[in-house]
């Protein structure tokens, strides 16, 4: 008997759930009214035949197909990029490495092996358990599993990896670009050269919340895309703010993109997937950890020219940004205020490190403009675009001045 190939057959609750989309609580129902039966059932647990599990995905897929207008088909493995990112993603899963600890040794892998073609066809498997030391059973268990998982993306998401035309410059730049970016949405805003992040507490105050909503409007009506995390509070805020006035925002999440994390934001994720753009480093088949989201701030702080942080504790997740944003040289900006309540320390810190400080969605504007946000648009283009309504027939002097005068003047209130 070839037990290498059974145990690659058979799976456990948990596993057969993941393999079908579903949570484990689901599975268990539909085992309860005989939907799916299990091989055996035991106290020590339930296991499933890939048999009986694949005759259900069917079933399920069809049904997505009529109760989902949105998504036409399923997501196809038919390029050598999302054939990398799956093999990339199953020895993640196998290996338990992170993305830094597994690149490298993927990469000389790389060198004897076509790291582009599936991993589970016959003589590749074997090249792939031989070189990390795992057995050929696992590997093509956990590569059903995955590949599940990624066909459960939307037909129109996309695998964008690190060093392609299409994989955004400016985060490109520092150490925490991910070998790979998943995407929904607009793509187009990878390449919006005037970015801001947002970011702060999840149990924002009413007043930061506000303030958060004045600053996303501001930025937004000055052509500014809005960046944030989808997180409660500050993250939510700034997106709802920019969504509401027709704006540019760009959600960098710590889940991967099947997931709606928390809960209570899955409606703002869903608009944001059709009115901006959704990013994740995360793959389809990555199983969320608590560090997910620290790490994701560093892609949040690289897509970024700047991170302004709305309101934060000592321990806030935004500080975590900051960080990043001062190892790739990105601007910070904190409320003046700040400064003045006693319980935390952080904003006089990182006003030693270099960060600036602002009274007003105004000032923020204003300190955009004196470190070169503004520049990213060419000069001749946006006079040629403005010369019939604000600069027509002035001399070069006057149309620099009248040009930043057109570009900050938002009447927001003091």
């Amino acid at each position: 008997m070839d037990y290498t190939q059974l145990s690659s057959e058979l799976f456990f609750s948990k596993e057969a759930a993941e393999y079908l989309g579903i949570t484990t609580q689901r599975l268990n129902q539909l085992v309860h009214d005989g939907k799916i039966k299990p091989l055996k059932k035991s106290p020590s647990g339930t296991i499933f035949h890939i048999s009986e599990l694949e005759q259900r995905k069917e079933e399920l897929r069809i049904f997505d197909k009529l109760k989902e207008g949105e998504r036409k088909g399923m997501f196809e493995i038919d390029t050598k990029v999302k054939h990398e990112a799956l093999n990339f993603s199953v020895l993640m899963n196998v290996l338990d490495y992170t993305e830094h600890k597994l690149e490298p040794l993927f990469d000389d892998f790389s060198k004897s092996v076509d790291i582009t073609k599936p991993l589970n066809q016959e003589g590749i498997c074997e090249a792939y358990a031989k070189y990390f030391n795992c057995s050929v059973g696992v590997l093509k268990k956990a590569y059903k599993v995955a590949f599940s998982a990624f066909s459960q993306l939307y037909p129109t998401d996309e695998i964008i990896k690190r060093g392609s035309q299409d994989y955004p410059s400016l985060l490109l730049q520092t150490e925490q670009a991910p070998r790979f970016l998943y995407i929904r949405g607009k793509k187009s805003l990878l390449f919006e050269k005037r970015t801001v992040a947002l970011v702060g507490s999840r149990n924002a105050s009413e007043a930061a919340k506000e303030n958060t909503r004045r600053v996303a409007e501001a930025l937004g009506k000055n052509g500014i895309t809005v960046i944030s995390g989808l997180a409660k509070g500050i993250d939510v805020t700034a997106h709802v703010s920019a969504l509401r006035k027709g704006y540019n925002t760009i959600a960098v999440i710590g889940t991967n993109l099947n997931q709606y994390y928390p809960k209570e934001n899955e409606a703002v994720q869903k608009e944001i997937e059709k009115k901006g753009l959704v990013v994740s480093q995360f793959s389809p088949a990555s199983k969320t950890q608590r560090w997910f989201f620290p790490l994701r701030n560093g892609v949040m702080s690289g897509l970024s020219l700047a991170t302004v942080i709305m309101e934060a504790g000592e321990t806030s997740g935004a500080l975590k940004q900051a960080d990043f944003a001062l190892k790739q040289d990105r601007q910070i900006l904190i409320p003046e205020k700040a400064l003045e309540i006693p319980t935390i320390t952080w904003p006089a810190r990182y006003v030693k490190r270099g960060a600036e400080t602002v009274k007003t969605p105004k000032d923020i504007i204003l300190k955009l403009y004196e470190n070169s946000i503004y520049k990213a648009r060419e000069k001749d283009v946006y006079i040629q675009e403005n010369l019939e309504d604000y600069l027509s027939g002035k001399d070069e002097e006057t149309v620099t001045e009248n040009k930043k005068a057109v570009m900050i003047t938002v009447e927001l209130g003091e």
